[in-house]
């Protein structure tokens, strides 16, 4: 695949910022009839950790729980398997998603000093 230029790159760059702008702020400039109520509403708020979970769960999956030839006892020292189920607790019980997210990352990190990974 040949390399490219400054110029396409930093033209890719600025289209996909702008395609990320215009899909974040498309509900704002929409008239206030137009806005989405009720369901929508409350399920747009939970899109972005939606999306974290979509993008690195399969990843845990994959090297934890299917990959060939690894112990449950491996898995059950993750430091990446335990800090998405404390995530996941933590959401479940306060509905916080910047919480859970927290509460993920410390669990991750002190799970990780833990289990010296």
């Amino acid at each position: 695949m040949p390399g490219y230029t400054d110029l396409e790159l930093w033209t890719l760059l600025v289209a996909l910022v702008g395609v990320t702008l215009v899909a974040r702020c498309f509900f704002l400039v929409l008239p206030a009839r137009w806005q989405p109520r009720g369901a929508l509403e409350r399920a747009l708020r939970a899109a972005p950790l939606a999306a974290l979970v979509a993008i690195t769960l399969p990843e845990i999956l994959r090297t934890s729980l299917l990959a060939e030839g690894v112990a449950w006892g491996a898995v059950a020292t993750d430091p990446r398997l335990l800090a998405a189920l404390v995530l996941a607790a933590v959401w479940r019980a306060t509905r916080q998603g910047v919480l859970a997210l927290l509460a993920g990352c410390a669990g991750y990190l002190g799970l990780l000093a833990l289990v010296g990974g």
